[in-house]
């Protein structure tokens, strides 16, 4: 399965260009290595939008919730490094959530993907989530995408020192739901979008839909 453990944490930035570089060096050599020797992380990913904004996406893959709400994650997050405080100080828009696992199908991880947020509308849900995961199962079906999946925000996450700072630049709304698509091809990738959109979502249950831009795939790390 292209997805791994239960539970995701998802991270969209945008960041003052001035200290664009050291953001970059940060994450590959400080901040997803550190996430990943958390017991529990599973892999962390990170990824550039082709154009659009938010510009930067990451990802990372737990065991469970339990990972993320509380043990050595909550450690480092109640206690960052000064280049992590020095980086989040020139963030210009931050969004990150910790999500359950709704469905997750693929055979493995596409070079680009991208995603699409929404809510449920009241009394939705239990609709919502069987076109969501009926939308999963059929996307890697589709030449080209590698694999597809679904997220439903949970509000369980202590407020610690850095997602204080991360929330300075954050939109009122936090994540709520999220549907990712991997492909091969960004093109295909484009197709792909544009399928679930046209399926109408809206008349699935889904609320304040937002398509976000195509990323390309920068790096994987992984525990060992």
């Amino acid at each position: 399965m292209a997805l791994l453990g239960k539970a995701v944490l998802g991270v969209w930035n945008e960041v003052d260009p001035t200290i664009e570089d050291s953001f970059n060096d940060w994450y590959l050599t400080e901040h997803i290595p550190e996430r990943t020797a958390v017991p529990g992380m599973l892999r962390g990913r990170r990824y550039r939008a082709l154009s659009g904004s938010p510009k930067y996406m990451a990802l990372y893959e737990a065991t469970s919730l339990d990972v993320l709400t509380t043990g050595a994650y909550r450690t480092q997050l109640d206690h960052p490094t000064p280049w992590t405080r020095y980086v989040m100080a020139g963030f210009t828009f931050a969004l990150r959530g910790i999500c359950e696992v709704i469905a997750t199908s693929g055979q493995g991880v596409g070079g680009f993907a991208t995603v699409i947020h929404f809510h449920p509308a009241p009394g939705a849900e239990t609709r919502l989530r069987a076109w969501v995961k009926a939308q999963v199962t059929a996307l890697p079906t589709v030449r080209q995408i590698a694999a597809a999946h679904a997220w439903s925000g949970d509000t369980s996450e202590p407020l610690s020192p850095t997602s204080a700072l991360a929330a300075k630049r954050s939109p009122d709304r936090p994540v709520e739901w999220v549907l990712a698509i991997e492909a091969a091809d960004a093109d295909a990738l484009d197709a792909a979008r544009a399928a679930v959109l046209a399926s109408d979502p809206a008349a699935h249950g889904a609320e304040d839909i937002k398509p976000y831009p195509n990323y390309q795939l920068l790096y994987i790390m992984a525990p060992g």
